[in-house]
């Protein structure tokens, strides 16, 4: 059995109730966090309704009952941060006469390849990397400034509520998921958490586990990132591909197998040259050597 080092305080969000499978957070302004614990989104309550930002099947039909906990206005609008089903899979279970879905056209065209009626297609989409709207008096900015995670996925900024949206951007308190979020582009990665703290926010929502974040936390992510880097080039500078093969006894003629020990040796490597983060993050014991090789690979050919 493989052992995990426990979850430290400080990453640990509230506790999830057995009654509802919910938990909500009021983040001020008429937002509110809802989250199951692994997965997290936010809605807005308007004048006249409700604006949701995504629906995940980790929540499914308990986002109903965390918007009706919170008010009886009817969801009429529903922002899709980007096209991966984790997030808006359970958008059918929603869908209504009315409701108007919003997302990039990227996104749009995404879903329409996927052919997947749990995701319906959006009703309104733009192009370009800047749209803002009204919605019931609430201005929304939605910014594409590139694939840090997937082609079409959105910063969602509402400045009047101080309170960014950037879902599968990082993880507050926590290492990034799996090789950075899957990043479509690992320098894209990198620039998004400067662009994110070009913002005027004191809350961000990411989408995952059960905490919203700061600038603060954006900050710490960067500067782990920025360590991963320094750590993986290094390692690139001074493990030696033929040398690691021999060491691993790899035959001379499996250029595949070669490949494959040299970059688990330049993991191994830049996971020794990396300071620990024990003390800051929550999962480092878990991702690293994901992050790393991402990492890596993105230095030795980006």
């Amino acid at each position: 059995m493989t052992e995990f080092k426990p979850v430290p305080d400080f990453a640990l969000g509230p506790d999830i109730p057995e009654s509802t499978g919910y938990a909500v957070t009021d983040l001020g302004g008429d937002v509110y966090l809802v989250t199951q614990g692994m997965i997290n989104t936010m809605f807005l309550v308007t004048k006249n309704g409700v604006v949701l930002v995504d629906a995940s099947p980790f929540l499914g039909d308990k986002l109903l009952g965390a918007m009706e906990s919170i008010t009886p206005k009817p969801l009429t609008h529903l922002i899709y941060s980007h096209a991966h089903a984790d997030h808006i899979g359970a958008a059918h279970l929603l869908n209504r006469d009315g409701l108007k879905i919003i997302a990039h056209e990227i996104t749009g065209d995404l879903i329409k390849e996927a052919k997947d009626d749990r995701r319906p297609l959006p009703t309104e989409t733009f192009s370009g990397r800047h749209q803002e709207m009204d919605i019931d008096g609430v201005r929304f900015v939605l910014d594409y400034t590139g694939d840090w995670h997937v082609a079409g996925n959105l910063f969602i900024h509402l400045p009047e509520q101080r309170l960014l949206g950037a879902m599968d951007s990082f993880t507050p308190k926590s290492a990034p998921f799996f090789r950075l979020y899957f990043s479509a582009h690992v320098p894209a990665y990198y620039d998004a958490m400067d662009e994110l703290l070009e913002y005027d926010f004191d809350t961000i929502v990411t989408g995952h586990m059960a905490l919203p974040g700061t600038p603060e936390d954006v900050a710490t992510n960067r500067e782990f990132i920025r360590d991963l880097r320094t750590a993986a080039a290094e390692a690139l500078r001074t493990v030696d591909l033929k040398e690691a093969a021999a060491a691993a006894k790899v035959p001379h003629n499996n250029r595949q197998a070669e490949l494959k020990v040299w970059m688990d040796a330049v993991v191994t490597r830049a996971a020794e040259l990396m300071p620990s983060w024990d003390e800051r993050l929550a999962g480092t014991d878990i991702f690293l050597r994901d992050n790393l090789n991402a990492v890596a690979w993105s230095v030795f050919i980006d």
